[in-house]
């Protein structure tokens, strides 16, 4: 077992040793019982999350940019032992490396889940310290991150509904609460269901006071102010609203499809979030086409951590991840050379693409409007709604018309959320998904797929019974 203890405002909770790990000692929960009893303390509990989200181990690095699209396959760079991602991209979990990595970003995840549940806990003893509607927004957005984060772990490391009885397969524990017992692995689909009851509680409450929800006609945007300002980027309704819109498709039943297609659509209907137009790209801070998030962290230290150590390197440098012609081609057919990702996102250097995307943005996506419009097609009724909203966002790509079969929509998503996605760990998700037999990118046949896309739990410092 792991122990969490009492450090830090931005940082509530560390990692130490693999005993005792739900421990906290009496001197430490008098610094906890002391931190959340004002009002100022929960608003730092829950930009410590965030804090802990963006780190280079998660969101602001491995769950995004390097080591998730290392496993999508995008960076051909990757050609010998010497490269740190090497052994990712040829799904070698076994490797020392590569088991340190994996079970690091385990580790990162349940921190983060760790300071979640610390906050939800002390929010209901001090929630008079709190004033009007601030109790609805914490809680609802603790709510949304918790869920978000088990979310993620049940992608990595448990099998998917799309898989053979994957639904009823052991998975993962769904930590909910802080304490010294250990709790046992839930099937697949309980995990959902968890998720989904989470992120049901997060909306209802962010209905109410959330300045982005569907109130929002009644707020001055422009202006917030305080822990109301900046709600764009933040677990916002909306971008509860979108995670359950992918949680939902995930589970895979056409009853929980067309639910997805609701939340979509709903996401896609407060026009809060405008897809990207020609207009809008003619200056450099847009590069990161950001307006279409829904929800998003700010990494200030991605330029130094990331942007110059992989994306901004020479050629010689054996760590830099690029794309090759062929890979680049792939993903972006030379007949569709004006598509807007592939002038913004990616530039030529050399006989390599380096990615671009972040060269002027500190804003990483997790969830965005575009991911709404191929969950509608995806989930829509008919060919013809399909057809709407998947050419909706080829129009705001630069892109012609297409159409949606159900014959040929698989295909055509896949495509999608390769173009979409590039340096934002997407496109691993979406194959395992869909239940490919087959790598993404290359489209190379899988002899074991799921060796390669349920990645193995860690030996030690679980936190579960069985």
């Amino acid at each position: 077992m792991k122990k969490i203890i009492f450090t830090s405002l931005l940082s509530l909770f560390a990692l130490t040793s693999c005993e005792d790990w739900f421990d906290i000692t009496p001197k430490s929960e008098l610094k906890a019982d002391d931190f959340f009893q004002t009002e100022q303390g929960m608003r730092d509990a829950l930009i410590g999350i965030y804090a802990t989200m963006s780190n280079e181990t998660l969101y602001g690095g491995q769950m995004t940019m390097t080591y998730m699209d290392a496993l999508g396959q995008y960076y051909s760079s990757i050609g010998n032992t010497l490269h740190s991602f090497y052994y990712a991209y040829n799904y070698d979990y076994t490797n020392s490396s590569e088991e340190e990595r994996k079970d690091g970003i385990w580790k990162a995840l349940y921190n983060a889940i760790a300071n979640a549940n610390s906050l939800l806990e002390r929010i209901e003893e001090n929630k008079s310290v709190l004033p009007e509607g601030e109790y609805e927004l914490i809680k609802g957005e603790a709510l949304g991150l918790r869920a978000y984060l088990h979310f993620d772990v049940l992608r990595l490391f448990a099998p998917s509904p799309a898989m053979n009885n994957g639904l009823n397969r052991s998975a993962i524990p769904y930590v909910d609460k802080l304490t010294n017992q250990l709790f046992p692995r839930l099937t697949t689909g309980e995990v959902i269901d968890r998720i989904v009851q989470d992120l049901t509680e997060a909306r209802n409450l962010l209905s109410l006071v959330d300045p982005y929800g569907p109130r929002h006609n009644e707020y001055d945007l422009e202006n917030l102010s305080g822990i109301w300002k900046g709600r764009e980027y933040r677990m916002n309704y909306y971008a509860v609203t979108g995670e359950l819109a992918r949680v939902l498709l995930y589970q895979g039943s056409q009853e929980s499809k067309s639910q997805a297609f609701t939340y979509a659509t709903e996401v896609i209907k407060s026009e809060l979030f405008p897809l990207i137009s020609s207009a809008d790209l003619s200056g450099a801070d847009q590069n990161g086409f950001v307006q279409e998030n829904l929800f998003a962290l700010e990494d200030v230290g991605l330029e130094d951590n990331i942007v110059d150590i992989y994306f901004n390197v020479t050629n010689s440098s054996s760590n830099y991840l690029a794309l090759t012609g062929n890979t680049i081609d792939n993903i972006y057919p030379a007949s569709l050379s004006m598509d807007y990702r592939r002038l913004w996102w990616v530039e030529t250097s050399g006989s390599d693409n380096l990615i671009t995307k972040y060269n002027y943005s500190e804003r990483v996506p997790l969830i965005k409007v575009s991911e709404m419009y191929l969950i509608a097609t995806e989930t829509a009724s008919n060919p013809t709604d399909a057809t709407y909203y998947f050419n909706q966002l080829q129009y705001h790509r630069g892109l012609p018309n297409d159409e949606i079969t159900a014959e040929n929509m698989q295909a055509k998503l896949l495509a999608e959320y390769a173009k979409e996605c590039i340096a934002e760990g997407q496109t691993f998700f979406a194959y395992k998904r869909m239940g490919m037999s087959v790598a993404p990118i290359t489209q190379k046949a899988l002899s074991d797929p799921e060796a390669v896309y349920i990645l193995p739990l860690p030996t030690e410092n679980t936190n579960f019974t069985n």
